[in-house]
């Protein structure tokens, strides 16, 4: 017979094995009656004739058996036997059975949900872009930005990139003629960032070469939300005419769903080198990206942009000296550079969460096996091997685990939908709904190999316990003692010892990241933030051509605002506290000369007179800046506390002198008019940011400058008029906000926020765990030595000793786990120090605290059992079996 047909026939005894074994009952019973008769026949009485009849067929079993391995898969067939066992064994406990898979699904869903997260920012990136792993991002400086001048030399001169793109967020105002004019965010692309990311519109066509030439009619694509919701979907809308900041503007196309790139914009322009944006002093221009070319990778890419850009220093000195090309991958350009710190700690803590979750299912069915260890004793006397009970222990973990999963894999699709809510900050946010957080492929295989790496890892200890029992000696006694014996007992605290130091290492790293957040979100920023109202006004270049327009235009614009009832006063500054300044070169008076690649920069804001009385900061020498510091005037500058302190200590800064640089060219030297109190500019974890010189914006007037308005009033009350004054002096200007100061610094503290609760949660999922995982080593300890304690009791033993004895077995290795876990969390804690604010990685203070509320949470869970060990009663206890 060949194996095709000899597979063929095992896999239908296989799956008609009932049917099978029903014919086969029948034929034995029929031959065993034909067998019967004929005995029958020569004389014998029946009940002889039927015994010789099952001696001659040689034994019904037998022969069942040996039919059955030779029409089926043996193995097979054994292990459907020990997966329905165990399934009636679950059944028959579904307390134990409830509580396990409940605890496992915690542990699986949490885990799948942060690499769900970890994968979307790590691996994934942006949705619906093609290959998003080869596409690199680029600029000549940390963070931003790039001159146009530049990307022509790199896109040239790199060979391993496919191609490159160059994209610029802007502010647009759209009108038509079916609805009311809005501001909308769009990007401005050169012709070949569609193509290059994969996608083609699926309304209309996409930008050609021909649409970012200089006087090229402009054009506009359409993002898919954008046309759905202000356009209802029409299909005529590719060839309308819009209205884009005044200028008549073609419709070309609209994009595909769910497409975005490369941030969360409504529409797309090209990007048109004009005379000033070929500049290449200009680095206004947001970044770069390319896509590399096949077998390239990121280091020689990265290689041959920064020997790219070294060219271009040597060539270009006075415009590129000091603007290395800095090349990223997605999660490092978007994220940050600690992109993979933070969401590899999130993956390590979960991780840690889920391994405490393993340890607490070991405890539990390695008491669970104790129990039943007469039977299994007893099934080791009939014959059944180690590897038997061993692979039918590891089939119950499994299944468990399986039904975990399935609870997981619901958890993490309700924790990653949480997650991507809690991901939008409050109001517009570039970056929402950049990320894919679908569950793929890739996290369902992650669920299935968690999933069966936790079943055996869960399993497999009290299995191999419980198939070294001492067989006889079992018997003999019952299935009490010598079951749980030495090696159970110390097997049980090293599981806790294990699941308590994990629980302490994540509350410690959770503590210091708490601490780190409240450092900031608590500390002095040195303004009165709670009666601010801030907006930016786009001031377009083609009506706004000059300094002189753009003076014009805030003047009146800060009359008008200071005329409104409730408004206490009004100024201008480059940005806001805590949202960064503008870096630039110096060199103070009398200090020795550095060359040009060496030498120092500082933080500098540029403001309006009124500033520091808007932000109610105070001058604490010297004066403030005022009307007549215009170009015409000597130039002057205003440091803050830090900085004086820092260039000048012990000394009187008043009359000293700073001079910046433009492109490694000196400008004039500005001489310090007053010292103010500090207020927090940049990240308070870079102090050196915060060492601020303040320059007269009547002296330095150039970008689009925030609006801040002092209020008596709620200021989120003014919004409205904010507005309205604004477009009272031009109808067609696009604005950012107004937004309260509160609502901007609530946007800046709201990444950290969201990762340190994300830390919090797990950790008081851990410390849940360790806490159930205590309670149920000693409540099963107690249930066991019951008898032992009523002796104890009937011997003399007070409830005191009954509670000292259980405290004394439930507390030693929780202090075993808690001197491991502090141990090891000092050196866990280092890889979260670049993300700390003010608290170092083994601050004394968050080491007590998680040491206190581990002890309390562990005696909690010794006190309950303890309570009932009190009140054993001794006449009892000792007919207990």
């Amino acid at each position: 017979m060949s194996w095709r047909r000899v597979f063929a026939a095992r896999l239908r005894g296989l799956v008609f094995r009932d049917r099978l074994d029903t014919q086969l009952d029948d034929e034995l019973r029929f031959h065993l009656e034909m067998q019967a008769e004929d005995n029958l026949r020569t004389g014998m009485n029946p009940s002889e004739a039927h015994y010789d009849a099952m001696r001659r067929l040689g034994g019904m079993e037998s022969v069942k058996e040996e039919y059955r391995e030779s029409r089926t898969f043996a193995a097979v067939e054994t292990l459907l036997r020990d997966v329905r066992y165990a399934m009636r064994t679950l059944g028959q406990n579904p307390g134990f059975t409830a509580v396990a898979v409940m605890t496992l699904a915690l542990g699986i869903g949490v885990n799948t949900a942060v690499y769900t997260v970890t994968n979307a920012v790590l691996f994934k990136g942006f949705s619906y872009i093609d290959r998003n792993d080869r596409i690199l991002y680029m600029t000549s400086s940390e963070g931003c930005c790039v001159s146009y001048a530049d990307f022509e030399d790199w896109r040239a001169e790199a060979k391993s990139f496919q191609g490159m793109a160059i994209v610029h967020g802007v502010q647009v105002t759209l009108s038509d003629k079916g609805g009311f004019p809005q501001y909308r965010y769009a990007t401005e692309v050169s012709a070949d960032t569609f193509r290059l990311v994969g996608r083609e519109p699926i309304l209309g066509r996409d930008f050609a070469k021909s649409d970012e030439m200089p006087g090229a009619a402009p054009v506009v694509m359409l993002s898919y939300g954008f046309w759905e919701t202000r356009y209802t979907k029409d299909p005529a809308i590719v060839g309308r005419t819009v209205q884009i900041n005044g200028a008549p503007t073609t419709v070309i196309g609209v994009m595909p769903p769910g497409f975005i790139f490369p941030q969360n914009q409504d529409l797309w322009v090209p990007l048109v080198p004009t005379p000033n944006v070929l500049k290449r002093a200009n680095r206004d221009t947001w970044f770069v990206f390319g896509r590399m070319s096949g077998g390239v990778t990121i280091e020689s890419a990265r290689a041959e942009m920064e020997t790219i850009g070294r060219r271009l220093e040597q060539a270009y000195p006075l415009t590129n000296k000091g603007f290395p090309v800095v090349v990223r991958n997605f999660a490092g350009f978007y994220i940050g550079p600690n992109a993979a710190v933070i969401y590899g700690s999130l993956w390590g803590a979960v991780g840690f969460m889920l391994l405490i979750a393993c340890a607490n299912l070991a405890n539990l069915l390695l008491a669970r096996a104790l129990s039943r260890s007469r039977e299994t004793s007893v099934r080791m006397a009939l014959g059944a091997g180690r590897w038997r009970v061993v692979r039918q222990l590891l089939i119950e973990s499994i299944m468990i685990s399986a039904l975990g999963g399935f609870l997981g894999w619901w958890i993490a699709k309700w924790g990653v939908r949480s997650w991507d809510l809690a991901s939008r900050p409050p109001g517009y946010s570039w970056f929402a709904q950049v990320l894919d957080y679908t569950l793929d492929y890739r996290v369902f295989l992650y669920l299935i190999a968690v999933s069966a790496g936790t079943g055996l890892l869960f399993g497999l200890a009290p299995a191999l316990r419980l198939s070294k029992l001492e067989v006889n000696a079992t018997l003999k006694d019952g299935g009490r003692g010598s079951t749980g014996g030495v090696r159970g007992n110390r097997l049980s605290a090293l599981l806790v010892v294990a699941e308590t130091a994990l629980a302490v290492i994540l509350l410690a790293g959770a503590g210091v990241m708490i601490r780190s957040y409240l450092n900031t979100y608590s500390a002095d920023i040195g303004v009165q933030p709670d009666k601010l109202l801030t907006g930016i006004p786009n001031l377009s270049a083609s009506r706004y051509p000059d300094a002189t327009a753009r003076i014009s235009f805030y003047d009146r614009l800060e009359t008008r605002l200071e005329a409104i009832p409730g408004v206490e006063s009004a100024a201008l500054a480059s940005s806001i506290p805590l949202w960064g300044a503008a870096r630039l070169s110096y060199e103070l008076d009398g200090a020795p000369p550095v060359d040009d690649q060496s030498r120092p920069t500082l933080s500098a804001l540029t403001i309006s007179p009124q500033y520091f009385r808007t932000l109610g900061a105070a001058v604490l020498s010297g004066r403030d800046f005022n009307d007549s510091d215009g170009f015409s005037a000597p130039r002057v500058a205003i440091v803050n506390q830090r900085f004086a302190r820092r260039f000048w200590p012990g000394e009187n800064p008043l009359g000293k002198r700073i001079r910046l640089f433009s492109s490694n060219t000196p400008e004039a030297w500005l001489t310090v008019v007053g010292v103010v109190s500090n207020i927090l500019q940049s990240d308070i974890a870079r102090p050196e940011l915060n060492s601020l010189v303040y320059l007269p914006w009547r002296q330095m007037a150039g970008g689009d400058m925030n609006v801040l308005v002092r209020t008596s009033v709620a200021p989120g009350s003014l919004r409205t008029t904010f507005q309205r004054e604004v477009h009272a002096l031009d109808p067609g200007l696009p604005m950012f906000g107004p937004f309260t100061l509160i609502e901007r610094l609530q946007t800046k503290y709201w990444d950290k926020g969201r990762y340190t609760g994300l830390f919090l949660i797990v950790a008081a999922i851990a410390l849940l765990l360790a806490s159930v995982g205590v309670y149920a080593v000693i409540a099963h300890s107690v249930s066991r030595r019951t008898q032992e304690m009523g002796i104890r009791l009937a011997l003399g033993a007070v409830a005191r000793d009954v509670l000292s004895l259980v405290f004394r077995e439930g507390m030693q290795p929780v202090g075993m786990g808690l001197a491991i876990g502090l141990a090891a969390s000092l050196a866990v804690n280092r890889v979260l120090k670049s993300e700390l604010v003010q608290v170092s990685p083994d601050d004394p203070l968050t080491m007590i605290a998680t040491s206190a509320v581990l002890i309390l949470s562990a005696a909690l869970g010794c006190w309950i059992p303890a309570r009932r060990a009190m009140r054993v009663d001794p006449a009892v206890a000792l007919r207990h079996d």
